[in-house]
């Protein structure tokens, strides 16, 4: 192809009009498999007061310890997330790491049948030291060798059997040896074969075996280091990047480059996609795992790689105002897709707020839970709110549903129906999340979230409190808080109706 008629240009116009009425609940029939580098991150919290005597370095006293899935792991949370259906393919030693990763994937709804066992490894996993909210050390414990070729076989084998229940193809590659150049030449050519998108995290200098790949999608730094030249000018990724594409004999080469947002390379030159808003940036951690898993899920659905590309664009402007390493909820991408409402980012469903009970535990906060009717909301219920969040880091709280408060309350109420109390609580300053539930569903919600500490007014004996011996059972606290003036909201809505 003659390389002197390639042209940059914008990418095609889609505004936010157009993304904004794209029905991202389809995500939710789409299947996906992520093949690659899976990592177990753990999280050690302590405070440090003191010096050790046999050497000149801290003491950290630990108070918590937490884990999340990493690497590949982080695609697979992120498309979970999102509301995909996730399949894996995955190397781990025979040790606990292992275990733990499995009971990770298992919390996501993720079939741990796609782990393979290597006796002979290490299972990578990556331990970060917090002492007074600071990292002090990071310990990593790896094998870094290339993956046996029963791992390829299996792997293989495992994918042909998946291949007709797929949309797409995730190769995600850390370098830490599970993608083998022949492995990852044959699950590409199989993809394709048959018809699916195979997208591709690239890592390392030699981008030769991702050949015949649907995308790969390196950061700047990456294809610099590749090329072997720095992209200085507009003029660069239409030459320079538009050979690796034809070189690689790709559909597309997608550039992530931060704050100055996407080049996404296609046959005839290259599209711009400026970063949509400027953001107050916290955390880039992660950000590429999340334009991965956005970028296949868009050309899973509706095949196309601009659209998909500006979409991924979109999830990546949200997951970097996130500290630590988060994956998009897909009511975060709604919202942002139809205008930034700050209210409702509090406003969660209960499958979304088990992704952010993992992402405030990785961060190593103190969860408070509470739930309730919070129907006609006054003054005792904002004291005990307020001081509910002051014993830990973040408050959850979880609001009955009107169907529940009818049951709980009787005929009439709730007097506020569920979605303006939602709001209501939403619009609380003290209030970090909120989302709607049955009252029998709270033993399972307290089992599956394991929230620090469940709080109840004093009102109630703790021998009542819904739950206690569930948190106290997993290690959590129970706190009965003072209610120093009861008010009673039935009396309340008889005075209002003049009985």
């Amino acid at each position: 192809m003659d390389l002197t008629r390639r042209r940059l240009t914008d990418s095609p116009q889609i505004s936010r009009e157009g993304l904004r009425d794209l029905p991202l609940e389809k995500f939710s029939d789409l299947r996906v498999l992520v093949l690659g580098d899976f990592m177990l991150d753990e999280y050690i919290w302590g405070g440090v007061e003191r010096i050790s005597p046999e050497a000149p370095v801290a003491v950290v006293d630990v108070e918590r310890e937490t884990r999340t899935l990493g690497g590949a792991g982080n695609v697979a949370n992120n498309l979970a997330a999102l509301g995909a259906k996730v399949e894996v393919l995955a190397l781990t030693g025979a040790d606990n790491p292992a275990s733990l990763l499995e009971e990770e994937l298992s919390r996501l709804g993720i079939d741990p049948k796609g782990l393979f066992a290597d006796p002979g490894r290490r299972t990578t996993r990556k331990t970060r030291v917090f002492a007074n909210q600071q990292q002090v050390v990071r310990i990593d414990r790896e094998t870094r060798a290339p993956a046996p070729a029963a791992f390829a076989d299996w792997a293989l084998e495992r994918l042909d059997a998946l291949l007709p229940e797929l949309n797409a193809i995730i190769l995600s590659d850390y370098g830490k040896g599970a993608l083998t150049p022949a492995l990852l030449r044959e699950a590409i050519r199989r993809g394709r074969a048959g018809g699916l998108p195979v997208v591709v995290d690239p890592k390392g200098m030699d981008y030769s075996p991702y050949s015949g790949a649907t995308v790969i999608t390196p950061n700047q730094k990456e294809v610099e280091q590749v090329l072997g030249a720095p992209l200085d000018s507009w003029d660069d990724p239409v030459k320079k990047l538009g050979e690796l594409r034809d070189l690689l004999e790709i559909d597309y080469l997608l550039v992530t480059q931060g704050a100055k947002g996407m080049t996404l390379i296609h046959g005839d030159g290259a599209w711009r996609i400026p970063a949509r808003t400027p953001r107050e940036v916290f955390d880039v951690s992660g950000a590429g795992d999340t334009v991965v898993a956005v970028l296949t899920l868009g050309l899973a659905q509706w095949g196309d790689a601009a659209l998909a590309a500006n979409l991924a664009n979109v999830a990546a402007g949200v997951v970097v105002t996130k500290k630590g390493t988060a994956p998009i909820l897909r009511s975060e991408m709604e919202r942002e897709l139809r205008g930034h409402v700050h209210l409702e980012e509090k406003i969660v469903t209960l499958k979304e707020l088990g992704f952010v009970m993992a992402h405030l535990r990785a961060q190593g906060k103190k969860v408070v839970f509470t739930n309730g009717c919070f129907d006609l909301l006054h003054a005792g219920h904002i004291k005990f709110l307020e001081d509910s969040r002051r014993l830990g880091d973040a408050l959850v709280v979880a609001l009955d549903a009107d169907a529940s408060v009818a049951r709980v309350k009787g005929e009439g109420r709730p007097v506020i129906g569920e979605e303006q109390r939602l709001r209501i609580l939403g619009a609380l300053e003290v209030v970090d999340y909120v989302t709607l539930f049955d009252s029998e569903q709270l033993p399972e919600i307290l089992q599956n979230l394991r929230p620090d500490i469940l709080t109840k007014g004093s009102n109630y004996p703790e021998a009542k409190v819904a739950g206690r011996e569930i948190v106290q059972g997993y290690g959590g606290q129970v706190k009965l808080l003072p209610v120093t003036e009861t008010v009673s909201v039935s009396d309340l809505i008889n005075r209002i109706r003049g009985e």
